[in-house]
């Protein structure tokens, strides 16, 4: 099983002075199976066929990456999930 942290951002398509009200950055983590690719866009129905497991782990503003905002939440959330499914890919080869 591949693991993969995933950091997405989008823009304003729109013009004017607040033309964007909302986070601008997400952040997810991807458990692709061995057989699969993931793919360049995450949505949701389309892994679910593949086989794909996704978690939205937050989102955030991407000008604020500090430990105490909503995005470096949830990058250190995304990079908790990374860490803890490989210790369990560790243990699992160990025990075979």
């Amino acid at each position: 099983m591949n693991i993969e942290m995933h950091i997405r951002s989008q823009k304003s398509r729109g013009s004017g002075a607040n033309t964007f009200g909302g986070p601008d950055t997400c952040v997810a983590v991807t458990y692709t199976p061995d057989d699969q690719v993931c793919p360049r866009y995450l949505n949701r129905k389309v892994l679910a066929m593949r086989g794909i497991k996704i978690i939205n782990c937050g989102e955030g503003y991407s000008e604020h990456r500090g430990p105490r905002s909503m995005l470096g939440q949830a990058i250190a959330e995304a990079e908790r999930l990374v860490d803890e499914a490989m210790d369990r890919e560790d243990k699992l080869v160990a025990s075979a």
